[in-house]
């Protein structure tokens, strides 16, 4: 049996797994700060000092609301804002939060959670496009996801046809539920990526009038995938951050032949200081 080598004098031995950085046995560890190493900021949401960003509670809806999330405290929150909804469209949207807040643990649909941010960021951010743009149907919504803008805008404009274009199966799934729960009859799905090659289009026997887009990519890829079956006169709408400059340039240098920009309408999300723009092109 070799002998224990004898510790040299002045020097403190170590047995635990901490010996190797220098802590003594039981010691609590402490992360020594590094100046160097800027902090990154944690987001708050609009209605909580904490959520999402640190780690509590993150699909617990409730922790989200500064009151309990009912139908008439929805209604409230559409009145707040400047909209009026019919009782109709209030059951809808009701039935929709019921649904985001029943499926988004399991789904990830979306982070804005709570009854206040998405009437605000997701059913009003949605709508509200309709004061600057009457659409012409059937509007294609690229990139639908859990379903903005098309939904809320399904909602709003009952005579008018919506396809939800969205690839990803999950949130296929979450779009046929939603049409099938709120009994939108003038809602399709197109559970494919749209792309020039899409069966979309007359001579595919699905005509295509107006298409939008919400935080989908920038404004040239889209106008490129869907210039085979966007009809003369018809619309591509982009809802978009102030921040557009270089994205429309760009569409415009590549595009302009065949598109024309027609509109670009500056505004903020209503009792916010959050500024949006509504970027049109209108194919030739």
């Amino acid at each position: 049996m070799p002998s224990k080598k004898p510790s040299r004098p002045g020097k403190k031995q170590f047995s635990s797994a901490g010996a190797s950085r220098g802590r003594r046995p039981g010691a609590a560890h402490t992360a020594k700060p590094n100046p160097a190493r800027p902090k990154r900021a944690v987001p708050v949401t609009a209605n909580r000092r904490h959520g999402f960003a640190g780690g509590e509670r993150p699909y617990d809806y409730a922790f989200y609301e500064s009151e309990p999330a009912t139908p008439e405290y929805m209604k409230r929150l559409f009145a707040k804002h400047g909209f009026d909804v019919t009782p109709a469209q209030l059951k809808q949207f009701w039935r929709y939060y019921e649904l985001l807040r029943e499926h988004n643990a399991s789904l990830d649909l979306t982070r804005i959670m709570g009854i206040e941010a998405t009437v605000l960021k997701h059913f009003i951010d949605s709508a509200i496009i309709l004061r600057w743009f009457d659409p012409v149907g059937p509007v294609l919504d690229i990139g639908s996801g859990p379903g903005f803008p098309g939904v809320p805008l399904a909602i709003m404009r009952p005579d008018t046809a919506f396809i939800l274009g969205e690839s990803r199966g999950k949130r296929v799934g979450f779009l046929e539920e939603v049409v099938k729960a709120l009994r939108l009859g003038n809602a399709s799905i197109f559970a494919k990526s749209v792309r020039e090659d899409s069966p979309l289009g007359e001579e595919h026997g699905r005509p295509v009038g107006d298409v939008v887009t919400r935080a989908l990519e920038t404004i040239a890829p889209t106008l490129e995938r869907i210039l085979p079956f966007i009809p003369p006169g018809r619309r591509a709408v982009f809802m978009k951050g102030p921040g557009c400059d270089e994205e429309i340039a760009q569409a415009q240098a590549l595009f302009s032949p065949a598109y024309a920009l027609t509109a670009d309408n500056e505004y903020t999300l209503p009792g916010t200081d959050q500024a949006r723009r509504l970027v049109v092109f209108t194919r030739r």
